[in-house]
């Protein structure tokens, strides 16, 4: 039987998303922190504060998309096998 081959690894170490965890919830989540930081009637912590959640939601989505390249990646080489 043939190896599978393995998702590359972006070198950084990363949790799993929870299981509920959706790619557009969070990507809606990005931009309506884009529009309240545009607005400017954020405090500045609270300005900081968004823009970390924001960071922080789209690396969930870079991690989400590496993953699901990596497995369609291994999809594609099963059809050539």
């Amino acid at each position: 039987m043939p190896k599978k081959a393995q998702p590359k690894k972006s070198g950084k170490t990363a949790d799993a998303l929870p299981e509920d965890w959706q790619y557009e919830t969070a990507s809606a989540e990005v931009e309506q922190i884009i529009t309240d930081l545009e607005q400017d009637g954020l405090s500045l912590d609270d300005a900081f504060g968004a823009f970390e959640t924001a960071v922080k939601r789209l690396q969930e989505c870079d991690q989400f998309l590496s993953d699901r390249q990596a497995q369609a990646e291994i999809l594609i080489e099963t059809l050539s096998d």
